[in-house]
């Protein structure tokens, strides 16, 4: 087959490849901007009565300012602009300012030595001298500013509170659970925040942060010694970012005599007793008056307590019961563990031989006066045991 010539080929073109169709450009001309430029100028000189400046602090007028000198720096725009200048802003015309500095265009720098010897290069032009941008800086108020963490003078004081609660954790008595929101966070709630336990000291005033909100300043301490001053509402946001933030609560135990609308609704669940040994062993008679057991039972306690002369448990003697406390809606185990892990810096290390010559160290005696355990059985029937310690030092609770 010949060859055809490319006439031939672009003759026989069935298809319509090669009918191709400009599309117009949609990007304006020279005249059309500088026209723009020239309608803007001319509104910003009737509204203001000047022209615009580039020595302002305002960035649309100083932008303004740079289009119209290279408006001006154009004869041939100046040329096409002349007989729409009503208002006298162009350069040359009878009306113009005559204060305006009417700058041209410099020519083109034509080798490297004209580009050194122009001003372009003028190190005494202040270029990273911020002029004519808007600072956008707030001065924040006193509630608005940025808390942040500082050591805690007085963490000697919560030392034991964040041991108590980590002991408390790890033993199952307190549970942890998701934060549903600030209504959560109230002074003497802890949370897990960043890997810390965080303890709300406290809430001070609450004020209206805006129309339907309200906010407070905090005070928390942090188990790593540290505290801060945190917004209420800032602190629960950052709960909120912290995906693995958490409220530490132990409230799943209840109160210890829940309150109930009508008392027939109460369940007694079953007692707190409270025991002294009558054990004629020298080193347990001498500490007979503050040596005490600390238990629950669902049953009679007498009836418990029948064969303790020949029960290690009860340091193989008799007992008399000093106390009891009747629960109510609670849960008997954790309550045991709430009153021993409370008094653990008391509890007596005592070993005894029972009948099978074998070493037993009973666990539920401790040297705590019997008033100390009945205000702790106060606190935690009120929800205040969580920040209260026992001093074993002075045998008393702070």
């Amino acid at each position: 087959m010949a060859k055809r010539s490319l006439d031939e080929v672009l003759a026989d073109d069935s298809l319509g490849l090669l009918d191709v169709k400009t599309s117009k450009s949609s990007r304006l001309s020279k005249d059309s901007i500088y026209f723009s430029v020239f309608e803007e100028v001319a509104a910003f000189q009737k509204e203001h009565g000047r022209l615009p400046t580039v020595e302002t602090a305002n960035i649309h007028e100083a932008k303004l300012a740079t289009r119209y000198k290279n408006l001006c720096s154009d004869d041939e725009v100046l040329e096409s602009l002349k007989s729409f200048d009503t208002q006298g802003i162009l350069p040359n015309s009878p009306k113009a300012d005559a204060s305006e500095p009417k700058e041209r265009a410099k020519p083109a720098p034509k080798s490297l030595d004209d580009i050194f010897d122009s001003d372009l290069l003028d190190v005494a032009d202040p270029i990273f001298e911020i002029k004519h941008v808007t600072s956008s800086t707030k001065t924040q108020s006193t509630n608005e500013y940025m808390a942040r963490r500082k050591p805690c003078e007085d963490f000697d004081a919560y030392k034991p509170l964040f041991k108590q609660i980590q002991e408390e954790l790890n033993s199952g008595v307190r549970q942890t659970r998701k934060v549903e929101g600030i209504a959560d966070i109230k002074a003497g709630q802890s949370f897990i925040l960043s890997g810390l336990i965080a303890y709300v000291a406290s809430v001070g005033e609450k004020y209206e942060h805006r129309k339907g909100h309200h906010n407070a300043r905090t005070r928390v301490i942090f188990s790593n010694g540290m505290e801060s001053d945190l917004l209420l509402r800032s602190f629960g946001a950052a709960l909120y970012k912290d995906k693995s933030a958490r409220a530490i609560t132990g409230e799943s135990l209840g109160p210890l005599f829940e309150t109930k609308e009508d008392p027939a609704e109460y369940e007694k669940t079953g007692i707190v007793y409270v025991l002294r040994s009558k054990s004629e062993l020298p080193e347990i008679s001498k500490h007979q008056a503050y040596l005490h057991k600390i238990g629950v039972t669902k049953s009679n306690v007498k009836a418990r307590l029948a064969n303790a002369a020949k029960d290690p448990t009860y340091l193989l003697a008799d007992v008399e019961v000093v106390a009891e406390f009747t629960l109510y809606n609670m849960n008997l185990r954790a309550t045991e563990q709430v009153l021993h892990t409370f008094f653990r810096e008391a509890q007596a290390d005592l070993e005894i031989t029972d009948r099978f010559g074998n070493a037993v160290k009973p666990r539920e005696w401790f040297f705590v006066p019997l008033d100390a355990i009945r205000e702790a059985v106060k606190l935690l029937n009120e929800g205040k045991l969580a920040s209260s310690r026992y001093d074993a030092k002075t045998a008393s609770i702070l």
